[in-house]
């Protein structure tokens, strides 16, 4: 189990994602995401023909869901055999987000946002043999424009990678 730990933390720094996931940003999605966070603005849960944009807590929505598609679909070559990097999905864990909007757009009712990642720093906690991995995701919308680069912390426990 060291061993692969050791060679997932050489191999995968910098290495992107394999493929995107594709969210749909709804009214009702938008809206009832900002009301159960207590948003009350207007402009988070007014009326439809007001053009609505997401509260920030909206990158919750597709920023796990897609991670877990990203990361459950990516295998590695380890001598000359391809394997799922993620061995048994039980054993994945959303470990926690940290969100940057700088240079961002607001997310509006009818954007189609596109999700991409890369791999960043990966390490073991050797205590419990547990890998955890930052993956560095960029969301834009349909416009190429960008919404959202938030950084996602994952963790995986023994038996799972």
């Amino acid at each position: 189990m060291k061993e692969n730990a050791q060679f997932l933390i050489d191999e995968l720094p910098g290495k992107p994602l394999p493929g995107s996931v594709r969210i749909r940003c709804r009214y009702k999605n938008l809206v009832d995401f900002a009301k159960v966070y207590g948003f009350t603005d207007p402009k988070y849960v007014g009326p439809e023909e007001n053009g609505i944009v997401a509260c920030k807590a909206f990158a919750n929505h597709f920023t796990v869901k897609a991670i877990y598609k990203l990361v459950l679909g990516m295998k590695l070559e380890k001598d000359g055999e391809k394997k799922a990097f993620v061995r048994d999905p039980g054993k994945l864990l959303h470990a926690g987000n940290k969100y940057n909007w700088e240079d961002c757009v607001d997310i509006q009712d009818g954007d189609k946002l596109t999700i991409t990642g890369k791999w960043g720093n990966v390490w073991l906690v050797e205590k419990n043999m547990i890998l955890f991995a930052e993956l560095l995701v960029e969301a834009r919308n349909q416009e190429g424009e960008l919404v959202c680069k938030p950084t996602v912390r994952a963790a995986v426990r023994p038996g799972g990678y």
